[in-house]
């Protein structure tokens, strides 16, 4: 079935050779699993979409309630397509400008499916200072947070801001979620700019659990969050 001889596997298996890219969809198809193989391909090579993003976004997708918190950035399934553009365009220097917009353009359609849907329901607690950083300057900010407002508005995302000033911050470990679904456990994703990691040990759950809800007692109410935000965007406005 994938073509290559017992020596050969033999070889592979113990990190003799690599593996030819050609050889990979067989592998997946003879070991069940899907596009697993393909996907490490991608992620190890450095080219495409690195796995464990489409990991979290389906995840998020399938979910029924997200609780996230973020510091760097707005979440990818909340971004516009300008604040997006900048985000992956600056961040990931290496990429063509096709790879760049090929990402945005997967990253809108995800955020306009999740601005329409009415599940998961979405908690988003912020650092203040995302509020301040201008990815692609004034404008493409403006527009961003005039989203996440409208967003908030209606009711779509549950948001809380952490001040700057607040003096027991919980939240210097960085970002993460909290993903939780009916069919499987529930699920903890932790993300840095270049690896994610997914955790779904009880213990880890309870305790970034329990860390969310302490950043949520040190931050706004939603409705003073979504003043801080309007009083961003007039702030652009006049800049």
């Amino acid at each position: 079935m994938l073509g290559a001889s017992t020596s050969h596997m033999s070889n592979l298996e113990r990190g003799h050779r690599s593996p030819a890219l050609t050889l990979l969809p067989p592998l997946d198809e003879a070991l069940g699993t899907g596009t697993r193989f393909q996907d490490l391909w991608d992620d190890l090579t450095g080219t495409g979409r690195p796995a464990w993003l489409d990991e979290i976004a389906n995840a998020i997708q399938g979910a029924s309630a997200v609780y996230e918190y973020q510091v760097l950035a707005f979440p990818a399934h909340l971004q516009t397509e300008t604040y997006s553009r900048a985000l992956v365009r600056y961040g990931a220097p290496w990429l063509s400008t096709g790879e760049v917009e090929s990402r945005v353009t997967e990253r809108v359609a995800r955020a306009e499916r999740m601005a329409d849907a009415e599940t998961p329901k979405l908690w988003l607690v912020m650092d203040e200072s995302l509020l301040l950083r201008r990815y692609g300057g004034p404008e493409v900010t403006q527009t961003q947070l005039e989203h996440i407002a409208k967003l908030a508005e209606r009711e779509r995302v549950n948001l809380q801001v952490v001040p700057l000033d607040t003096p027991k911050h919980p939240g210097n470990s960085g970002a993460f979620s909290v993903i939780v679904t009916q069919d499987n456990p529930d699920a903890v994703y932790v993300e840095s700019a270049r690896e994610g990691q997914s955790v779904t040990e009880t213990d880890e759950v309870a305790q970034h659990r329990m860390l969310f809800a302490s950043l949520q007692g040190v931050a706004l109410t939603p409705d003073s969050s979504l003043e801080r935000v309007r009083e961003e965007i007039k702030r652009l406005d006049k800049a």
